[in-house]
């Protein structure tokens, strides 16, 4: 695999990874919030923008192994050549 490839690959999983701590971070923020009563439409934007900003701090730390993305790059394609049998 190309090295332009692995880091294009990388980037992506990288950016999976932000929008996934992002969500999870802002549904549990939000039901705490409904939990003790406070929940408004300003407050949840407020709490979205945080989480993004959160997520990108820790996405950025967040080392991702080359090796394993390129091997589920390279068994990919070859499952997708299999003919199914019905």
């Amino acid at each position: 695999m190309k090295k332009a490839e692995l880091r294009l690959l990388v980037k992506e999983a990288r950016k999976e990874t932000k929008k996934v701590i992002a969500a999870k971070v802002a549904a549990d923020v939000n039901e705490i919030v409904a939990q003790m009563g406070h929940d408004s439409k300003k407050l949840s934007k407020l709490i979205e923008k945080a989480s993004k900003q959160l997520s990108k701090k820790i996405a950025k730390d967040i080392k991702i192994d080359k090796k394993s993305i390129a091997g589920e790059q390279k068994e990919a394609p070859a499952a997708e050549a299999r003919p199914q049998e019905n």
